[in-house]
């Protein structure tokens, strides 16, 4: 892998069966080099994979595709104009008809029936324009709300994202919901009577940051909602049983804290009768999911099918209510993302997004009780960059951290090749790529090209997952609440100083690097040791104290450190990079994109001043534009992360790395 094949990367997600189970569509994310951004578009392909995947709309900017329960329609949304906008394909032919609606639509799903469709749909908000007799309202001010009051990648919080219903003979799009709330994720009740969705109706719910509660409400004439489960956090994806009398989501139980814990399966009755609980209590994993991508689907009204995050690896399990645990349907080394279940027939059919470092992201399926069978590759998607390069596998490893604890790291080797001795000369440097989150894992699949890229330059590339990571239990992750340096520093020091001891690396040449939170714990430890040639440290976290009032998390750092700026002021500032910048003694390569709000621009300005203060060697690199997850190479412009690829393989080579052409 070398800098410029990132442009070969294409990632399909959101699969979705159709209601027969013959076909599947996902969306596809490819890199468009002359437009210089990611653009998506529908595919569609054969459940059995027997022929090629088609393309079903032009894009540029396609996804979320959602077949009609009666076959007659695909729906999508489409930003490829606008802002997203609903659009309605005829499978039956001809082009597809947008739908019209009075503001950003986030979120589709139809009704049983494939009569109607729910809609979230943003309202309210100021109308951008650049007609020059609205100069007025382009400069009229913007009245703040909350402590949770902006959003990486969408800017500003403005208006309420409200719950509409479309009406697909009638054309007609009526209001269901309504108020000074935001509506989220809504899906319909077997029989399309009723609506369940997410809301947060608190007093604080403009300061709090994911959090929500379960509700439901007539898809009739406008009703008021009822409230099905509360106490609860992180509330996701509320989906009814096939019987309507339960509502799956994902949560957590009690809304006192989220730092440190795990998103778990829940199940609670419709009507709301009783408190939520836990699907396989025994399970000591979380649900892994994205924002756009359902991580369980419902087997039958007594058991589901969930996304399980496990030492790096994101399984698939099955459980039935009542059971303590859950069994494996697909496992091993891979990253499951969204899932599609359809039961039609005798045998239900599973479809899955699957990638690991070593694989490109590809759209699987399975049929779940047929046994012996498995999964069926039906999408293209990683053939273009496998025909160029030779994707470097990772190998599982454990340390032990100076209190004892047990840490898993994942090497990528440059080349196939025997250890050799410490102190050998032609052992390849070692590369400490540290990942986000705090609770998050290694490694992050939508940064394959990042791991490849420089394995293929010629280091050993260290993955370790250090305290706080996610997949090894919820006592292992809160280890890092109100401890995000020196505990995890020693983590990861553990995790290189194993893989020298077992002859992988060379002990006199190494690098180390992150990403947002792995920005902050790069930054920590080029404060805390000399033992590193140079650091490339990305999008950082490197002052608590001005973090609060200048991210979007609104009050979760609060949470996340145990403590506030004010009332725990030495330990915020003991807690942020910042204070040892007078200890700084490493070639720092720092980057960011101007237009990342979760680790503001602001956070590296201050590293940057402060390492020059003390004239230390340092590079800083703004990018124009983008957000904080444009470092993943299918959500920022191609030319920014071949850039960011090449200025980290430059800036070690100049450091007694590899030399590059």
């Amino acid at each position: 892998m070398r800098p410029p094949d990132i442009a070969l990367l294409r990632w399909p997600q959101d699969p979705q069966l159709s209601f027969d189970a013959t076909e599947l569509a996902w969306f596809e994310v490819s890199l468009d080099i002359e437009r210089d951004e990611p653009v998506s578009s529908i595919y569609v392909g054969t459940t059995d994979g027997s022929s090629p995947a088609r393309q079903f709309t032009e894009g540029p900017h396609d996804f979320s595709p959602r077949w009609s329960p009666d076959g007659r329609y695909m729906a999508f949304l489409s930003a490829s104009d606008a802002p997203p906008v609903l659009k309605l394909a005829p499978l039956s032919g001809g082009a597809p008809v947008t739908v019209e609606s009075p503001g950003p639509v986030k979120w589709i799903e139809w009704s049983p029936e494939g009569d109607r469709l729910v809609l979230v749909v943003n309202t309210g908000a100021s109308k951008s324009t650049s007609d020059a007799e609205n100069a007025r309202s382009r400069n009229a001010p913007r009245v703040i709300r909350g402590l949770f009051n902006r959003l990486d990648g969408a800017g500003w919080l403005e208006g309420r994202d409200h719950l509409f219903v479309y009406d697909v003979e009638k054309k007609n799009l009526r209001q269901l919901t309504s108020g000074d709330f935001d509506h989220a994720q809504p899906s319909w009740s077997p029989d399309g009577s009723s609506i369940a969705f997410v809301s947060d109706r608190s007093r604080r719910r403009n300061d709090r940051h994911s959090l929500g509660e379960l509700w439901t409400i007539g898809a009739g004439r406008r009703q008021a909602p009822r409230r099905v489960a509360g106490d609860v956090a992180d509330a996701a994806f509320p989906t009814f049983s096939p019987d309507g009398s339960r509502i799956a989501f994902a949560g957590m139980l009690g809304a006192d804290r989220l730092a440190g814990r795990d998103v778990k399966l829940l199940v609670v009755d419709a009507d709301g009768s009783s408190a939520p609980e836990l699907v396989a209590p025994g399970l000591d994993r979380p649900v892994a999911f994205t924002l756009v991508q359902k991580p369980f689907s419902w087997l039958s009204p007594d058991e589901l099918a969930f996304t399980v995050a496990d030492g790096g690896a994101v399984d698939i399990r099955r459980a039935r209510l009542g059971e303590r645990s859950a069994r494996i349907v697909v496992g091993g080394d891979r990253q499951v993302t969204g899932i599609s279940v359809s039961a039609t027939g005798e045998r239900p059919v599973l479809a899955f997004g699957s990638a690991w470092i070593d694989s490109p992201p590809e759209i699987y399926t399975l049929e779940l009780e047929r046994r012996g069978r498995r999964p069926v590759r039906v999408s293209t998607a990683g053939d273009a960059l496998l025909k160029v390069v030779t994707l470097l596998p990772a190998e599982r490893l454990h340390a032990t951290a100076p209190d004892g604890l047990e840490i898993e790291y994942l090497v990528i080797r440059p080349k196939a090749e025997r250890p050799r001795k410490r102190g050998s000369a032609s052992r390849p440097p070692l590369f400490l790529e540290i990942h986000g989150g705090p609770h998050l894992h290694n490694p992050i699949c939508e940064l394959l090209t990042h791991y490849q890229g420089i394995a293929g330059a010629g280091y050993a590339v260290v993955l370790p997952n250090p305290r706080g990571s996610t997949g090894y239990g919820e006592h292992f992750t809160g280890l890092a609440r109100g401890d995000w340096g020196e505990g995890p520093f020693l983590d990861v020091l553990a995790c290189a100083d194993d893989a020298i001891e077992r002859g992988i690396a060379d002990e006199k040449r190494q690098f180390i690097g992150g990403y947002s939170y792995g920005g902050y714990l790069s930054s920590w430890a080029v404060g805390h040791t000399k033992r590193f040639r140079a650091a490339s440290i990305g999008a950082p976290v490197t002052n608590h104290v001005s973090l609060f009032g200048t991210w979007d998390g609104g009050s979760y750092l609060a949470d996340a450190l145990a403590g506030d700026p004010w009332s725990a002021q030495d330990h915020v500032r003991a807690q942020s990079p910042i204070a040892y910048a007078p200890a700084f003694d490493t070639p720092v390569l720092l980057y960011v994109n101007d237009g990342d709000l979760r680790c503001p621009p602001s956070q590296s300005d201050e590293l940057y001043a402060a390492l020059k203060w003390y004239r230390r060697e340092v590079e800083y690199v703004r990018y124009p534009g983008g957000s904080h997850l444009s470092a993943f190479p299918t959500l920022g412009p191609p030319s920014q992360n071949e850039d960011r690829l090449r200025r980290i393989l430059d800036w070690c080579a100049g450091h007694g790395g590899v030399p590059t052409s």
